[in-house]
């Protein structure tokens, strides 16, 4: 069942960034309308939405806001910048150059910092009886060292490459930091996600090793799976043209209760980048009353909550949900694909190895992946 969403108030874009900073670090669920698209840093009677069940909660947060000063100001806009962080895991491969090139260009849209984040080798060795202790524990000690070192210089390395893309790019307001840690990259991705708390992770959809067989990469996919933040996956032969070309975006929808709120955290994501946004249904039979009903249902609720935005809504008839969507992405000229992972049926299909040659459209757009 759709959640009831109510305003709960309205304010200059400023003030209501600041608010929506200080909701989503307490755990509230926060998205904001009316928006002017063009000018958003000079928005007045931006409205403030939020589930009705959340009410009392916000009212005391708008209370305690309304008295602060000084030093708890200061406290409520750390929290407001601390939900501006990209996390983009890294593994110094051409590939993984794009993903960043992407990042960033997401980061320069949303005022956000980047943290760049590197798991090198952990090495697995079986100590055998007649290995003495110290001997062995020395050698794995120089092993780990070196490779500590060298991850850190390559580090380096590419974090002044990619300063020097925001240069040339003239983005504004990124600030990029990195984190190196040894051990298995998506156990410690997903850790590291916890603790940084991040907006969005961007990254690769394959690793450095071409050998791999999983067409998605298998630390992509386990991230996809169990990260509880929204995933940027860039596909290996995505080529980054510049944010500013990123122009449309495709939602593939089963008329499930999560898209409401999928949808909210979709539109909070992407306000800034003023693109079409194209929210379709596959089905077999697109003259199903029941799917044209749903389908009908969920154009008034993005009329009612999404009036200022570029919104489509299609019914798509094909047997092959796969080629289904190659078909629309290709004839709208779509930019990027999003989903959410709580309808299984469209992510495993999405994820199966089986259907790789049909993914055509796969190996070139982006994909971004809610959890609800």
């Amino acid at each position: 069942m759709e959640d009831k969403i109510i305003t709960i108030a309205s304010y200059p874009y400023s003030r209501a960034q600041l608010l929506k900073g200080r909701l989503e670090a307490e755990g509230i669920e926060c998205f904001l309308s009316n928006i002017n698209l063009v000018q958003p840093g000079v928005a007045t009677g931006v409205k403030i939405r939020i589930n009705e069940k959340d009410t009392e909660r916000v009212y005391k947060i708008i209370e305690e806001i309304k008295n602060e000063y000084g030093k708890d100001k200061q406290e409520t806009v750390d929290r407001l910048k601390s939900v501006r962080r990209i996390l983009v895991p890294i593994d110094f491969s051409d590939h993984s150059l794009v993903a960043c090139n992407f990042a960033l260009g997401l980061a320069h849209k949303l005022k956000a910092e980047i943290m760049l984040f590197y798991s090198y080798f952990n090495p697995i060795v079986s100590t055998e009886p007649y290995l003495e202790a110290h001997s062995y524990q020395l050698n794995l000690d120089i092993i780990i060292g070196n490779l500590e070192n060298e991850a850190f210089s390559q580090m380096e390395e590419l974090k002044t490459k990619l300063e020097d893309f925001v240069k040339k790019e003239k983005f504004t307001g990124v600030k990029i930091s990195y984190h190196l840690d040894q051990g298995v990259p998506e156990e410690l991705i997903l850790q590291y996600s916890k603790e940084y708390d991040p907006g969005v992770i961007v990254m690769g959809t394959r690793g450095k090793t071409k050998s791999t067989v999983d067409f998605i990469g298998s630390v992509t996919k386990k991230i996809i799976e169990k990260s509880k933040v929204p995933v940027f996956a860039i596909p290996q032969k995505s080529v980054y043209l510049g944010i500013n070309y990123m122009n449309s975006i495709l939602y593939a929808t089963d008329f499930d209760d999560s898209d409401f709120k999928a949808l909210r955290k979709l539109m909070t994501l992407i306000r800034p980048f003023n693109m079409k946004i194209y929210c379709i249904h596959i089905a077999s039979d697109a003259s199903n009353t029941f799917d044209k009903v749903k389908m009908d249902s969920l154009k008034e609720h993005f009329i009612k909550e999404y009036g200022e935005y570029n919104l489509f809504c299609d019914l798509i008839e094909h047997d092959d949900i796969v080629q289904g969507l190659e078909d629309y992405i290709d004839e709208k000229d779509i930019d990027m694909i999003a989903l959410t992972t709580h309808k299984r049926g469209v992510f495993e299909r999405l994820f199966n190895p089986s259907l790789a040659k049909k993914m055509l459209f796969h190996t070139n757009i982006p994909l971004l992946v809610f959890h609800s």
